[in-house]
């Protein structure tokens, strides 16, 4: 048993695919099918089911590819130290990232990033919050950098807040009417801010724009439609929260994005932004990896460089 068998088995495993996994892994099928059949022979039990569609992992191999995992794991630990030891500054750095994020993060960091480090490659997995999360668990990424804070995450993951952001309201022209917003004789807590607040539990009427399953902003709009005890229509559903916005503001219906998107556009004078009275009002942005994970100093400088870069006073 070798570092090559372990990678091949687990790509087989993340792939559930022998073609597909030959493929990302640039070798042939025929070869890669020879080495499982081996490394099945010398441990002596099965590891793949191959009567399924897509090929399935047995107990077995299921126990074998945990371990594997963990195996791979310290020897990218070590690999790491070891760069450290020497120059540091020469490899690579993982990172997933939702993709709008990226869009809106990387640009103000990447540049200061490749002149303290220009021997070394970013690598980003841009995809949905679940899919991070799931290549993170798997070590195919080394951190990720995610809104919404620690809850909900899977047990094992280390948090570390880069900065807080606002979630706002963003409506179109007279969609929200007078009686909806907080007024000043009940304002309380909400006087001096620089947004009206609008109730949340009164727009249940409204048509919303929503974000699609998977991503952090769904999850946070649904625990606050269960706060304010309303069940909103939804109009449409989408993976952008840029695109929300701008449909918001044509008057299609209201939605909840974080600030980001629409600072990416423009700022909140391009928009109607509202506060809400339910909590959340913000979440934490993190850097996310797993319990354990050694981050060498291209890792460590990337994620000071994004607190550095994003963190604010809310």
């Amino acid at each position: 048993m070798d570092f090559r068998e372990l990678t091949y088995v687990t790509a087989v495993a993340d792939c559930k695919s022998v073609t597909a996994a030959a493929k990302k892994l640039y070798i042939s099928q025929p070869s890669l099918s020879y080495i499982l059949s081996k490394v099945e022979q010398d441990v002596g039990v099965r590891l793949f089911d191959r009567k399924t569609n897509p090929i399935t992992l047995t107990y077995a191999g299921e126990k074998y590819v945990e371990t594997a995992r963990k195996i791979l794991k310290m020897r990218d630990n070590l690999r790491s130290e070891l760069l450290d030891i020497g120059s540091g500054e020469q490899g690579e750095i993982k990172i997933g990232i939702p993709t709008e994020r990226a869009g809106y993060m990387l640009p103000k960091v990447a540049g200061r990033f490749q002149e303290s480090f220009p021997r070394t490659e970013i690598r980003l997995m841009e995809s949905k919050s679940d899919e991070i999360i799931e290549s993170l668990l798997n070590d195919r990424i080394t951190f990720a950098i995610l809104p919404g804070g620690r809850e909900g995450l899977p047990a094992g993951l280390h948090t570390e807040l880069i900065y807080q952001e606002q979630i706002l309201l963003v409506a179109g022209d007279h969609m929200i009417k007078e009686d909806m917003l907080v007024s000043k004789d009940e304002g309380g807590a909400f006087m001096g801010r620089d947004l009206p607040v609008v109730k949340l539990s009164c727009t249940g009427d409204l048509p919303y724009i929503m974000m699609q399953k998977g991503r952090y902003i769904r999850k946070a709009t649904d625990r606050l439609f269960q706060q304010a005890n309303i069940n909103p229509k939804e109009v449409m559903e989408l993976a952008s929260c840029m695109s929300a916005a701008q449909l918001a503001k044509s008057g299609l219906g209201i939605t909840i994005v974080p600030e980001r998107a629409v600072e990416a556009l423009g700022g909140r004078e391009k928009f109607h932004c509202y506060y809400f009275d339910e909590r959340p009002e913000f979440w934490d942005v993190n850097a996310v990896y797993k319990e354990g994970t050694y981050l060498d100093r291209a890792d460590r400088y990337f994620i000071d460089l994004m607190k550095d870069t994003f963190t604010r006073h809310v």
